[in-house]
């Protein structure tokens, strides 16, 4: 059978793989799905139970870290379809030091190898360290290796650091046990989670794209908004936020729809940064929108206990509010640079006729979602959601899975989960060094004392080192770690356990779109042909909710609908008419208005801030100021008065 040629071009971070080693690449791949299947559905072959959690977790590690050692290459600049000797080697130490580990799971348990392990084990648990940070480096980048690795080794060194830092060292093999062998470390929580929610929903993520997802979620946002004002920024809003909620990866979401979109925006008479910022803003917030919302999630949900839906419900408002805002300030923009809605070129695609051509697809949303929050199946939804997809998609030749498209299904399965493993197991050996050297235990309290007890500055000091971790660590890694050393301080001075935690998962997002580093944005820049610097200013004004609901909703869990029905009945629609004015002042332009000067756009600023603001008094000041100036505005321009300072765009 002919394998499909890859999509991967040379000179990306992909090597374009001859035939064999895909064929090596998606057996791995294949394998790995039909035992994640045994797993999560606890199906026992010949009446044989063959995995319990520890052996699956180092099978999942035998199935997909060689995988990132032959397709991502080590250097970008390397060329070439063939795999080198070095990688070759990388290859069968990542098969065969999970695969000895895997065989001797009784013995890891049993005789206790996370605290004593003997002279071989050892020795092949530091290959697997090493192992670790290089698919990590690989997957994640130079900065992000770096960091994962001065965490791990820092229980060698943990007695020459200073102050809050200082702890009993701990001799090499003795951490390299602890790393490999415990389950607080490389099989720790992040593979865990893998293992149990996150491998289901990115296969379902794959299937999705494969039977023409991203096809629909194009169809629907052209049909619902393609003919407004700024119509095609709008567009990129709807069709970035359904693919980056299954994605979970601002970077990949801008790479895989801002290929259409930014082009689109440029010809609808959008400047091309702000083009760029548009995407960068709606695919860095896929992430924070339920049902599925990325990886740390569900990482989220095994850190404190609480059923995934839960979070899910929680994230919904918020992340409705961000998308809102955004909305808000394109439509704004859009009328002060004097855009006008334009026909969209050829026959529009109506929603009806769109879900009833991907029926499968929409079956399988509502499935996901009544197994997620009516069943309660968070572990086995989305692999029956899949499975829905497939079996209804083959009543239709359009959609329909073949052979080809089977093995470009397991192609792509591969490097998805190779690359989330990659990123994910190194990122427990900070989980690890922390339980390890107990400095999880006495961190939360040293930040308490720090703050002084101050819940604005314990918010403040969580924002900049989430930001500033974000610069060189996957959102993953920031929010792991945030959790452990912040999170419990934060909960400890009163504020809702959920609240806090995505807190952390929203100022973990700050980096995508803030310069210096805006990967987000410096990703979208090249393709709408704009200055980089200039693209994640813009993006940080569009975004601009992503830093303010973070502590609204914080100080105040009613937004999170946590609370009294009369709490979440004042502060949903004050957060919400407080967003729309805060995006006409940034925008510089209101609806029936026209253009304030920037006096009033400071003022009306001031007033949509203060409707977020916890408590009632300064939701009715905000309120109470808002109407005040727009009823100024009416009066004056009633009596054709110049002093307004507006200039009125018809």
């Amino acid at each position: 059978m002919e394998i499909p040629q890859s999509t991967i071009q040379v000179g990306t971070r992909y090597r374009d793989l001859t035939k064999k080693w895909k064929f090596v690449s998606m057996v791995e791949s294949g394998v790995g799905i039909c035992g994640a299947i045994i797993n999560v559905f606890h199906i026992n072959p010949f009446g044989v139970q063959p995995f319990v959690e520890l052996s699956f977790l180092y099978f999942l590690a035998a199935c997909f870290l060689p995988l990132c050692f032959i397709w991502i290459k080590p250097r970008k600049e390397t060329t070439g379809r063939g795999v080198p000797w070095y990688d070759v080697l990388l290859f069968f130490l990542g098969l065969a030091v999970p695969l000895y580990f895997m065989s001797h799971w009784r013995e890891i348990s049993g005789q206790g190898w996370a605290v004593q392990a003997p002279p071989i084990p050892v020795v092949m648990a530091v290959i697997f360290w090493i192992l670790a940070i290089e698919a990590a480096r690989r997957v994640a980048g130079t900065a992000f290796c770096i960091i994962v690795s001065l965490f791990s080794v820092y229980p060698l060194f943990a007695g020459a650091m200073p102050g809050i830092l200082w702890t009993e060292s701990f001799q090499l093999q003795k951490a390299a046990a602890f790393h490999v062998f415990s389950l607080d470390s490389l099989m720790g929580t992040p593979m865990r989670v893998m293992g149990s929610l996150m491998f289901g929903y990115m296969l379902f993520a794959v299937v999705l794209q494969r039977l023409g997802g991203g096809k629909l979620f194009d169809d629907i946002a052209v049909a619902t908004v393609g003919k407004t004002r700024g119509g095609s920024a709008k567009v990129s809003i709807i069709a970035s936020c359904l693919f980056g909620t299954i994605s979970g990866s601002a970077v990949a979401n801008v790479l895989v729809d801002g290929g259409f979109t930014i082009p689109a925006m440029k010809r609808d008479g959008l400047p091309g940064h702000f083009a760029a910022a548009v995407e960068a803003t709606a695919s860095s917030g896929g992430a924070i929108m339920p049902p599925v919302m990325g990886s740390v999630a569900f990482i989220m949900a095994e850190m404190i206990q609480v059923p995934y839906p839960q979070i899910c419900i929680a994230a919904a408002v918020p992340a409705l509010l961000y998308y809102l805002c955004i909305f808000a300030q394109i439509d704004s923009y859009s009328a002060r640079i004097g855009l006008k809605p334009k026909p969209v070129v050829g026959p529009t695609p109506s929603v009806w006729r769109s879900c009833l051509n991907n029926f499968h697809l929409i079956i399988s949303f509502i499935s996901l979602i009544a197994m997620l929050f009516v069943m309660r199946w968070s572990a086995w939804a989305p692999w029956i959601a899949a499975a829905v997809a497939v079996v209804l998609g083959m009543f239709r030749k359009e959609t329909r899975l073949g052979p080809a498209g089977f093995l470009a299904f397991l192609e792509e399965a591969g490097k998805i989960l190779a690359e989330l493993l990659g990123m994910l197991m190194p990122v427990g050996m900070i989980i690890g060094s922390f339980v390890l050297t107990g400095l999880a235990f006495n961190f939360p309290h040293f930040i308490v004392t720090l703050a002084g007890g101050n819940v604005y500055f314990l918010l403040l000091l969580g924002a900049a080192a989430s930001f500033v971790l974000g610069m060189g660590v996957s959102m993953a890694g920031v929010y792991i770690f945030l959790a452990i050393v912040l999170c419990p301080a934060l909960v400890s001075a009163g504020l809702n356990l959920i609240a806090v935690h995505l807190f952390v998962m929203y100022t973990a997002l700050f980096s995508y779109i803030t310069p210096p580093v805006a990967l987000a944005a410096f990703a979208a820049a090249p393709i709408a042909g704009a200055d980089p610097m200039q693209t994640g200013f813009t993006a940080m004004r569009l975004g601009v909710a992503k830093y303010i609901l973070p502590f609204a909703f914080t100080l105040c869990p009613a937004l999170i609908l946590h609370g009294p029905l009369s709490e979440m009945l004042t502060a949903i629609p004050s957060a919400t008419i407080g967003l729309i004015i805060i995006s006409g002042a940034l925008e510089g332009y209101f609806w029936g208005m026209g253009q304030p000067r920037m006096v009033f756009r400071v003022l009306l600023f001031g007033a949509g801030l203060a409707m977020l603001v916890p408590g009632l008094t300064p939701k009715v000041c905000g309120l109470v100021g808002s109407v005040v100036i727009f009823g100024w505005f009416y009066v004056l321009r009633a009596a054709q008065s110049p002093r307004l300072g507006m200039v009125v765009r018809r």
